[in-house]
């Protein structure tokens, strides 16, 4: 067996994100929102709930600049990253110098027609930026994506004033049922608020300027969730009319209240994610949610693959596959079905194109588990 001394000098260079197919070059930028209506109930003090919210969005042309690094403030955020992936920092330091292919500082694309939105929401010690691949494609095929670090859910929130939101709630191991009713649940509430208030800012209650040079329909929202994110934006689309669809990278349903299994989701609603999931009750708890949901439902169950597989890091380099963090034998492939199914998905329920289209590139991903249920007005 190699030791770690002579494997990370092969393994440990990281690579560029694949770059988007859509049409339309992508901008970016980073600001935060204050939700002045809620204590921030992880601090001891009194203060207002903060989120950092990322934004990748259409732009006309793409100018000469260069597109920006993966991660902002790397002295802090690798520490933080390494502790998550149970390894020292000095294997992971290039990940530091990964490049995107958004560009900060650009102009939204001039068009008559405003584009649908999407929020993002990550899992426990995720990041806003965790999917930037998919965020990216997003954006280039002429979507406007919100993503937000939950702040003291996320691997680490980085506030602009140099304030430091550390990761506090969930571990990386069973949790008791003690634990899922008082921290996870608890958690699950938050993201929730976290999604409605973004909602909210889109739809007329702005705080920032920037938002009133985006080209976008408040009245179109889509959302996608990863891990506990899945169940944060299952629980938004039930209590909150404003979201059309959802889309769900291998969703943890533990979380979700029996309640919400049993109303189901009238809208429409994709599940895509690992074959099997350690956790046995996992999949029951989700095929509960779809036998009582209304609206078109698919499910994607990819064999090979594991839960952190549904966000970048296969992307940047094998370390991730070698310490058993990753699955994926063909994470560019993945990545792709990911991209193709997500895109499909909203161009169905968003932009109104033919559900026949992602109905056949289901049913061609060989070897996938898959369901698909079409009410009748929708066949």
């Amino acid at each position: 067996m190699q030791s770690c001394s002579v494997v990370f000098p092969v393994i440990a260079p990281f690579k560029d994100l694949p770059p988007p197919t859509g049409p339309h070059a992508v901008g970016t930028r980073v600001t935060t929102w204050v939700d002045s209506t809620r204590d921030e109930t992880f601090t001891t003090e009194t203060d207002f709930r903060r989120i950092v919210v990322q934004v990748w969005y259409p732009v006309g042309e793409q100018n000469n600049g260069t597109p920006t690094f993966y991660i902002d403030s790397p002295k802090l955020r690798m520490p933080a990253l390494a502790k998550q992936l149970r390894l020292p920092v000095f294997p992971i330091n290039h990940f530091g110098r990964v490049k995107t292919n958004s560009y900060s500082n650009t102009m939204g694309a001039d068009s008559s027609n405003q584009y649908p939105v999407i929020l993002f929401s990550h899992g426990l010690s995720g990041m806003r930026y965790q999917n930037t691949s998919l965020m990216e494609e997003l954006a280039s095929q002429g979507y406007v994506v919100f993503a937000a670090d939950h702040s003291y859910g996320a691997n680490i929130t980085i506030f602009p004033d140099g304030d430091v939101a550390e990761y506090r709630v969930g571990r990386r191991r069973v949790l008791s049922a003690e634990q899922l009713e008082h921290i996870d649940l608890s958690q699950l509430s938050i993201l929730v608020s976290d999604l409605s208030f973004m909602i909210d800012q889109l739809s007329g209650n702005r705080q920032d300027p920037f938002l009133e040079g985006l080209s976008y329909d408040p009245g179109n929202i889509g959302a996608i969730g990863h891990s506990l994110g899945g169940a944060a934006v299952i629980n938004t689309i039930v209590e909150d009319d404003r979201i059309d669809a959802t889309f769900v990278l291998d969703g943890w349903y533990i979380p979700i209240p029996d309640s919400v299994l049993l109303s189901g989701v009238e809208k429409p609603f994709f599940h895509l994610g690992q074959k099997k999931w350690k956790d046995p009750n996992n999949y029951p708890r989700m095929d509960r949610l779809i036998s009582h949901s209304s609206g078109p439902v698919y499910t994607l169950l990819i064999p090979g693959t594991k839960h952190t597989d549904y966000t970048d890091m296969p992307l940047f380099t094998p370390i991730s596959f070698y310490i058993g963090y990753t699955g994926a034998r063909d994470p560019i492939g993945l990545n792709n079905l990911i991209r193709k199914n997500a895109i499909s998905f909203f161009d169905t329920y968003l932009k109104g194109t033919n559900p026949k289209a992602l109905k056949t590139l289901i049913d061609a991903e060989r070897g996938a588990s898959s369901y698909i249920f079409l009410p009748p007005a929708a066949n």
